[in-house]
């Protein structure tokens, strides 16, 4: 039974990475064992991490309120691909992942894939407390495994569940927590129940890694990055003394801001270790995917961004057409892709800045708020804000600027309550634009279960998203 585990956790290696043969010890022709510390770090690497090459989590650009169309590239004549293939997003359709437009290559239905990587982290989790090697690595890779599993559940939770303040008793998602990952059967936990589990995961990750000295690079999540994530997680929930404690050891532990009024006018990537407040580079965040030039920043956001003409994020961050360089790479030919995903030590200022206000610590709160907005603004010169309310609506705003396409505005607007937004919507510049709404409160909020996974697994129970009209633009 033992064979038969160590060869599916190669296997699950192979498929996440594309070849283990250069860590594994091969036992016999049609066996191979996953033995040492290193072998699962490889394998966390190759199976676990999020993939370079591929957003898991394009999609969920395309749902909230921060791009817009671009019309400079629709024809004229014909159907313009890159409008075709949002369609089913950036309308919020109920059938979104079954609609004929979507190319499949470009937009990832999320669950499946979400799962492969947890089952990846499982398959490493299963086995790193037996595997021969040196303590503190075994500790680095079970931190690190344990991190990746509460990220891939809080990513999964927020798509496929209600929000946490507004109704933690629905249902959320199935709770797989071994690398047997039998689906048949296994019904969604609830929302609450899988809020659990991540901040489970994430305290345990964070108290191995506080055992030995901070790392930082090589793409792979460190102390800071954990309690970012878990400051995080208790915004969602509302405990804001948590949320503070967390950010707080991020903040202690972490590096110090990155002043981008040092920094030159041109666009940059700021997903590199070469920028000190960045924590964890990962994943592909070339929003969103093959078809960025579908959208800009929407007009909201823009004039946020140009409302102060001192905030150096709009030349650092975007080129004169407002297409997003925040997290564009080139990649020469022949070159693997690099990640393009961050976490960054301003969120965890913005996460206590927030938790503080609603702790009543309105001082604090300005403090945080005030430090963040001295490394982004020239010529910084504000007067303190005291009234709470003020105080929260500029966080908010802020956070909006700074964690734009960072995977936390959609999350966001659903923990603010599900406020209502449209998009303009049309396939040719000859057509009229029609405007797609997402009602307060909208079932949509939470998104449809595909149905291929419904039909692999007879214990799952739909979400009401799947049973609404198709969505009609006027």
């Amino acid at each position: 039974m033992m064979k038969k585990l160590q060869f599916m956790i190669c296997l699950l290696g192979l498929l996440g990475a594309g070849a283990c043969s250069d860590y594994l010890d091969k036992e016999s022709s049609d066996e191979v064992i996953v033995r040492t510390v290193s072998d699962y770090s490889e394998l966390l690497l190759g199976a676990g991490y999020p993939s370079p090459s591929k957003s898991i989590y394009n999609t969920l650009y395309l749902l909230d309120d921060d791009f817009m169309l671009n019309e400079r590239n629709l024809e004229d004549d014909e159907d313009y691909t890159g409008a075709v293939n949002i369609f089913p997003f950036f309308t919020w359709q109920p059938d979104m992942w079954e609609r004929q437009e979507v190319d499949k290559s470009n937009y990832d239905e999320m669950y499946s894939s979400t799962y492969e990587r947890i089952k990846g982290v499982n398959a490493v989790l299963d086995g790193i407390d037996e595997a021969i090697g040196d303590a503190e690595e075994r500790d680095q890779v079970k931190a690190e495994a344990l991190a990746l599993r509460g990220y891939y559940y809080f990513m999964l939770v927020n798509l496929y569940g209600e929000p946490y303040n507004y109704n933690k008793s629905a249902l959320g998602v199935p709770l797989k927590l071994t690398a047997d990952m039998e689906t048949n059967g296994k019904p969604r936990s609830t929302v609450e129940e899988v809020y659990g589990q991540i901040v489970k995961d994430l305290s345990e990750s964070s108290a191995l890694f506080e055992k030995h000295a901070k790392r930082r690079g090589s793409f792979r999540v460190n102390l800071p990055t954990v309690n970012i994530l878990l400051s995080r997680v208790y915004l969602h929930m509302e405990v804001w003394d948590e949320a503070i404690a967390a950010a707080t050891k991020a903040i202690e532990n972490g590096n110090l801001l990155t002043n981008y009024v040092n920094l030159p006018e041109s666009p940059i990537c700021i997903a590199n270790y070469n920028y000190s407040e960045v924590e964890w580079v990962y994943g592909n965040g070339n929003t969103p995917t093959r078809n960025l030039n579908a959208v800009v920043v929407s007009t909201g956001l823009r004039e946020k961004l140009e409302a102060n003409p001192n905030d150096t994020r709009r030349a650092l961050w975007f080129d004169g057409n407002w297409n997003i360089c925040k997290k564009r790479v080139s990649y020469p030919s022949g070159t693997p892709r690099m990640p393009t995903n961050s976490i960054r030590m301003s969120e965890a200022y913005l996460n206590r800045a927030e938790a503080l206000v609603q702790d009543e610590q309105i001082g604090l709160a300005w403090d945080d708020l005030k430090h963040l907005r001295e490394n982004r603004y020239r010529d910084y010169n504000e007067a303190k804000i005291t009234d709470a309310g003020k105080l929260l609506e500029e966080i908010r705003e802020e956070r909006r600027l700074e964690l734009c396409y960072d995977e936390v505005r959609w999350f966001d607007l659903r923990r603010y309550g599900m406020p209502s937004i449209s998009h303009q919507y049309k396939v040719r510049k000859s057509a009229s634009w029609q405007i797609y709404v997402l009602q307060e409160k909208d079932p949509l909020y939470t998104l449809p279960i595909p149905n291929e996974v419904m039909n692999e697994n007879p214990a799952l129970r739909q979400n009401e998203s799947a049973n609404q009209p198709v969505r009609q633009g006027r």
